[in-house]
């Protein structure tokens, strides 16, 4: 798989991967943005917990960074992440579903109440506001999110139309103060607002983020990956907002390959049960449609200027590489859904990876600055 993996990645680079070099430092010194990459413990804490290492990617040295000997409290240590938000790790504990968010630079963790969930359903991201009555945010697959504020005794559920947003990511809006879910379908006529009226408490509302239709979608496709090819891919759809309000929708197209490198489509259900494990995964191309309040249209585009966009098992967010030396403008990082990390430069449309290794089994998550 390892060998598979460095083939298809050249054959879909423009550009080769690139070397990539390690260092030590602490969450006190790593600034974000930074990538997840996983853990390993190396021993027991004093507490009853354990002692890991913690291995990020910082995009912008291009390095491999080891946070080391960092204390997981017990009920950390038995908890799994689920996503990241504005400087928070949210991770969910194995035993009793509580939900616990960790700000790593801080040293700080809250524990929030157990978050149920039915067997088969699965996460999507989370998305934590940044009001100084913070709410948190769980969206799942299919006709629900779950919504918490600091301080009370059990998650409100929010049910969403289905399948309209069934697939859709979670977004908090500091320009709008409001949560919203990114609506995969331009021809939904649905309700907008999908805040509970039986909770007047909640006092961040949820809407469907209702995004202009893509004026040009297939014009900017190559003339063989066209609507009738489209299966070829599993396409995420991810609304994003700069500090300044400007939305995007930002579509990341992943494709798998078999183990003999052929193209094996999404839309192809041979390939969904017994050769899952055969499957490697690659980002194929990144598409951005800016979404124009005044034409009332998603055009696309290769011009988003100093910005970058950060996408993963993470809630999408935007820097400027003016703030972040180091980043490149103009592009969209990526990781994760099995398909590696790199970046994608829109100006040139070519895609680059950053390591050139199989990539880590779970989930990654981007995590933002606090302020992002």
């Amino acid at each position: 798989m390892s060998h598979l993996f460095r083939r298809v990645s050249k054959n879909l680079s423009s550009f080769p991967t690139r070397s990539l070099s390690s260092r030590r430092s602490n969450f006190s010194t790593a600034t974000p943005p930074y990538l997840l990459l996983g853990s390993d413990i190396v021993g027991d804490s004093p507490c009853g917990g354990k002692l890991v290492n913690f291995n990020l990617y910082d995009p912008k040295t291009q390095k491999h960074v080891k946070i080391e000997n960092q204390t997981l409290t017990k009920e950390l240590n038995e908890s799994k992440w689920i996503g990241s938000s504005r400087g928070w790790l949210a991770s969910m504990n194995k035993n009793d579903s509580t939900v616990h968010l960790s700000n790593p630079s801080k040293k700080k963790t809250i524990s929030l109440p157990p978050l149920t969930r039915d067997k088969f359903e699965h996460l999507v991201n989370v998305s934590v506001s940044s009001s100084d009555c913070c709410v948190v945010a769980v969206k799942f697959y299919g006709s629900r999110v779950s919504l918490c504020r600091l301080g009370d005794s059990e998650w409100t559920r929010v049910d969403v139309p289905c399948p309209s947003f069934h697939s859709s990511t979670v977004i908090y809006s500091e320009r709008d103060e409001r949560f919203y879910l990114n609506n995969c379908n331009p021809d939904y006529t649905g309700p907008t607002d999908l805040t509970p009226t039986s909770n007047p408490g909640l006092l961040t509302p949820v809407s469907g983020y209702m995004r202009f239709p893509f004026s040009n979608f297939l014009e900017e496709m190559p003339e063989q990956e066209e609507e009738t090819c489209l299966s070829r891919f599993k396409i995420q759809q991810q609304l994003v907002q700069s500090s300044s309000g400007q939305s995007f929708i930002v579509c990341w197209f992943v494709e798998r390959f078999t183990d003999r490198g052929e193209a094996a489509p999404w839309g192809d259900t041979s390939y969904n049960n017994n050769n899952k494990e055969g499957l490697c995964k690659k980002t194929h191309k990144i598409m951005v449609f800016r979404q124009d309040e005044e034409q009332r249209l998603g055009p696309h585009t290769d011009d988003i200027g100093d910005l970058c966009i950060f996408l993963g098992d993470n809630e999408a967010f935007c820097l400027s590489a003016k703030d972040y030396p180091g980043l490149n403008p103009n592009s969209v990082y990526f990781g994760g859904h099995g398909s590696g990390f790199g970046i994608c430069d829109l100006a040139t449309r070519t895609i680059s990876y950053l390591s050139d290794s199989p990539p880590p089994s779970g989930r990654m998550f981007w995590i933002p600055p606090s302020s992002a």
